[in-house]
């Protein structure tokens, strides 16, 4: 295997520090093994769930936007392939609406906001399911990685029955920037009751101010422990994650320069309290902040 990296760190690959997810796809059927799966493991991996259709007309959606601002070379690959160009004309568009329109597009709402997710979670949730309105976008180019966090520190003031719904928007292997989950974070109380306390834009300055718990993956395994666990990932398949399992990404190192595509959003029961910054029609998000936001 090719060395894999995180901010030019390269991780350790032996078994005692690193391994594979585990597919919860035996137990898709069994709601109540899904969430006891969900509180042992801190997520759950599910292989091919997804309308791989629905999934890929996301993917041409985005790569037709971010074409229109000459970001992906279609004079040499077909679009689809999402080959960087070396270019772009992001400072020739008001990038606001720009970044609004990749976000809200039909395509990707269909594949976040109805379908097989909306029906997964009311499954996994017994219940009716409110999914939050802001959908974030992931378009990470070669050299792009993202640094070890928890998902509560930027959405902590709704319910505590919250999860985040990685999905890749095409294949994602692992040289191409896959998600690294750090195995039994969900588990550490100290961490959940000192970084993970924090609520970005109100605790801007300090250690942690952006969110980002740490750069070094190196680093944080030897202060907590754990292996990197993460997958080469397809496109339909769907990893589902507490807001205190602690995640980070591999460098996007594609051979070809391929961009990495992917989305994450968030699912609760509709009966329980939300976090209002990302709900709406135009949600808050972090306007208020003082410093950048950094995530997944």
């Amino acid at each position: 295997m090719s060395a894999l990296t995180s901010f030019g760190y390269e991780l350790d690959t032996s078994p005692e520090k690193f391994g594979e997810l585990r597919e919860s796809n035996d137990i898709l059927d069994d709601a109540e093994a899904l969430r006891q799966r969900m509180v042992a493991d801190g997520y759950l991996f599910l292989r091919d769930v997804l309308d791989k259709k629905v999934v890929m007309a996301a993917r041409r959606e985005i790569l037709e936007r971010l074409a229109s601002i000459r970001e992906i070379d279609t004079a040499n690959y077909p679009l689809i392939e999402g080959i960087a160009s070396g270019q772009s004309e992001r400072r020739r568009v008001d990038i606001k609406p720009f970044n609004e329109d990749l976000r809200t597009g039909e395509a990707i709402r269909a594949l976040v906001h109805r379908g097989k997710v909306i029906q997964f979670y009311e499954k996994f949730l017994a219940g009716d399911v409110r999914s939050f309105d802001y959908i974030w976008i992931r378009t990470v180019k070669v050299g792009g990685a993202t640094g070890s966090h928890y998902d509560w520190v930027y959405m902590g003031r709704g319910t505590r029955n919250l999860y985040t719904s990685w999905i890749p928007i095409g294949d994602v292997p692992k040289i191409e920037g896959a998600l690294l989950i750090l195995e039994n974070s969900h588990k550490l109380e100290e961490l959940k009751n000192t970084y993970g306390a924090m609520d970005v834009d109100r605790d801007v300055d300090g250690p942690y101010a952006g969110g980002w718990f740490g750069r070094n993956p190196l680093a944080v395994q030897e202060q907590l422990g754990g292996r990197w666990l993460t997958a080469d990932f397809n496109a339909g398949d769907l990893l589902v994650f507490t807001m205190h399992t602690l995640h980070c990404s591999l460098d996007n190192c594609s051979p070809a320069n391929r961009i990495r595509i992917t989305s994450d959003t968030r699912y609760q029961l509709a009966s329980e309290p939300v976090d209002e910054r990302w709900m709406g029609d135009t949600p808050i998000a972090h306007s208020g902040r003082r410093t950048p936001t950094r995530q997944t």
